[in-house]
């Protein structure tokens, strides 16, 4: 039985929905790079979704693999995939409040009580986590906005609580619109197709990628693929995660495949999803997808789940899987030395991660941190500050001297021999001239200090042809005059075909330890004379500029999910995990007793990310962290429901 929503609850919907459309609609408006092109899109998304609701659980997965330009735009504490996410909340919480329906009936028949409660839990336990960590910064709540720099503040800083916060709450919203929804809209039906067009997306970028910077069937080069995971400019294992839970919706593909051009289609996007998995090089990837593949297939025989088109296809799929994961496995181990390098080292890899987990569990230094944790995403600032060699390799912060004018203070590690000179603050420019290029920067320092400019090819972690110089920066209390420098290594004239695609990235590291630069503009000109940079005196904040670790990542993740949790938020954070993840497996296992392929799929996506965490922590990186939270509400949201594909006696 359908019934009206109470008045009370649609007008808080709909205030709700107000407030974020406006924060929405200021910050589009306040794109560094399209905000005209960001502010249309933030619209019409949002009238799709007022429109069709169910359409937001589709563009979510599908979208948010690709949803950021933080490179571009130097956006760290929010990015486009907070837009996009606004865009739907807006949407759906306008459409549910006008239209005042709900299905609270069909809800409580299956279990709303306990959905409440879990969510009330995770509430709690989430604003606890955010007041821990902004009393553990240091900072009054009544001070806490008027921080100016506090769109581009490092990951010590009390905005890494929000940053990583943020996404927490969308995930409970979403929730909750995602409770009210089913089973009217089969929310989890359309996460399960996202899923789908999100990882078609990511393998696009991937064959791109690989065949621009690294060529498609080269596995001798160190080289890692990123994709579109931006986060990764600190390290962690972002792409990781997100194809562990990933991947198994490709083989949903295939096996729900009700024709054979669809069979194909999906047999492609999962030859390519493979191949994906294996140029990450990630031996905890790799062993979290197979978990979950073996998982779905033995699940599918014991439970007798058919494919749509006959159990022949069925052994088709199947023997094709085995096929694909044999023929491209035996390609990446045999087609090179890099990644039998890395297995060779997995032993003192381990037990470098073990120390690095112990390290860890010993910031919790008494019972109360043991109990509630250190507050959320309070992690590395007190992994950089505490634990001896564990500081970070540099830093870039932008601040107002003390005439006011705007500047960025550019620092390396804080001692000797602590990795000088893997940190830089980066910008993407164009480097399809020919010759060399020349800088002109203003700087000081209050001690001897150099910086490492160089302009070199790259997509994100691994650089290729390279121009550079050293700049001694002059040790003054204040700027003197601009210092120029050429540039000298290698041109950028004679590039073949495919490498005239690649994007070129000015990058300035300080090169000392134990120094501070202050820098106050900074200029790049090209062969021809042209100027390339944008905000290039920094009055625009961090605008277009985008720091970068490179090669050196321990304090920015602890590498573990279970760990990451219990350090951040204590025992009860843990505890009110362990029970969500009980929730959505008792959801799914009635699901897959009925013969619920999606039930099916959600397994197993939840249980390749749930294997992955035991070497990969999440909670970090707010995109990968938000699917993960789809996953869990679709999981819950299927109630056992039976889909059309039903059980058959024999594969």
């Amino acid at each position: 039985m359908v019934r009206s929503v109470p008045g009370w609850r649609g007008a808080g919907a709909l205030s709700l929905a107000g407030l974020l459309g406006l924060a929405a609609l200021g910050l589009a408006a306040h794109h560094p790079v399209a905000p005209v092109t960001v502010t249309g899109t933030l619209l019409l998304a949002t009238l799709l979704v007022a429109w069709r609701p169910g359409a937001m659980w589709f563009l979510l997965p599908a979208m948010l693999p690709v949803a950021s330009f933080a490179p571009w735009t130097g956006w760290t504490l929010f990015d486009e995939s907070d837009l996009l996410v606004m865009a739907c909340l807006v949407g759906g919480l306008a459409h549910w409040s006008l239209h005042r329906r709900s299905h609270a009936a069909d809800a409580a028949k299956s279990g709303q009580r306990v959905f409440v409660a879990l969510w009330c839990l995770l509430a709690f336990t989430l604003a606890w986590g955010v007041w821990l960590g902004v009393d553990d910064a240091g900072v009054e709540w009544s001070r806490l906005f008027e921080d100016e720099a506090a769109l581009y503040a490092g990951h010590d800083s009390v905005w890494n609580t929000v940053r990583v916060a943020k996404s927490l709450v969308w995930g409970l919203l979403l929730g909750a619109l995602m409770w009210a929804h089913a089973p009217a809209f089969k929310p989890a039906a359309w996460v399960a197709r996202g899923m789908v067009a999100g990882l078609t997306l990511v393998c696009l970028v991937v064959l791109w990628e690989r065949g621009v910077y690294a060529g498609l069937f080269d596995f001798s080069l160190p080289y890692r693929t990123s994709a579109w995971f931006w986060e990764m400019h600190v390290g962690g294992g972002a792409i990781d995660a997100y194809l562990a839970m990933a991947l198994p919706f490709a083989f949903w593909a295939v096996w729900t495949a009700p024709t054979a051009w669809r069979w194909a289609a999906a047999n492609a996007l999962m030859v390519v999803s493979v191949y994906t998995v294996l140029t990450t090089y990630s031996r905890g990837a790799y062993l979290a997808v197979l978990i979950s593949l073996v998982f779905m297939g033995v699940s599918a025989w014991r439970l007798r789940l058919a494919p749509a088109a006959g159990a022949a296809w069925g052994r088709r799929t199947l023997g094709s899987v085995l096929l694909v994961l044999g023929l491209e496995g035996l390609l990446v181990f045999g087609g090179g030395s890099f990644m039998a390098d890395r297995l060779t080292r997995s032993n003192a890899d381990l037990l470098g991660r073990v120390a690095h987990w112990q390290a860890g569990i010993d910031l919790l230094k008494s019972p109360a941190d043991w109990m509630q944790g250190l507050g959320v995403g309070r992690f590395s600032a007190h992994y950089s500050r505490e634990v001896p060699g564990g500081g970070y390799a540099g830093r870039a912060d932008w601040q107002r001297s003390a005439a006011g004018e705007p500047q960025v203070a550019l620092a390396g590690p804080a001692s000797e021999g602590q990795r000088e000179g893997y940190f830089a603050l980066t910008q993407r420019i164009d480097v399809g001239t020919v010759g060399g290029h020349r800088v002109r920067l203003r700087a000081h320092s209050a001690q001897p200090a150099h910086l490492v400019v160089s302009v070199c090819e790259r997509h994100l972690l691994y650089e290729f042809r390279c121009q550079w110089q050293w700049v001694a920066v002059p040790q003054t209390a204040v700027g003197d005059g601009p210092l120029e420098a050429v540039l000298a290594g290698d041109p950028f004239d004679d590039r073949s075909g495919r490498e005239r695609w690649r994007q070129g990235v000015l990058a300035v590291a300080p090169a000392q330890a134990g120094s501070i630069v202050q820098l106050q503009s900074l200029e790049v000109f090209d062969a021809t004379g042209r100027q390339v940079l944008k905000n290039r005196d920094f009055s625009a904040g961090l605008q277009h500029w985008f720091p970068m670790a490179m090669g050196y990542f321990q304090p920015w993740h602890i590498d573990n999910l279970y760990l990451d949790v219990l350090i951040e938020r204590g025992l009860l954070g843990l505890v009110v995990f362990a029970i969500w993840v009980l929730w959505a497996g008792a959801s799914l296992w009635r699901g897959l007793r009925l013969g619920d392929s999606r039930a099916w799929v959600l397994s197993g996506g939840v249980l390749g990310l749930l294997s992955l965490g035991s070497v990969i922590s999440v909670t970090e990186v707010p995109r990968v962290l938000l699917i993960l939270m789809l996953l869990m509400w679709s999981s819950g949201s299927i109630r056992g429901q039976i889909e059309d594909v039903s059980r058959c006696n024999e594969l």
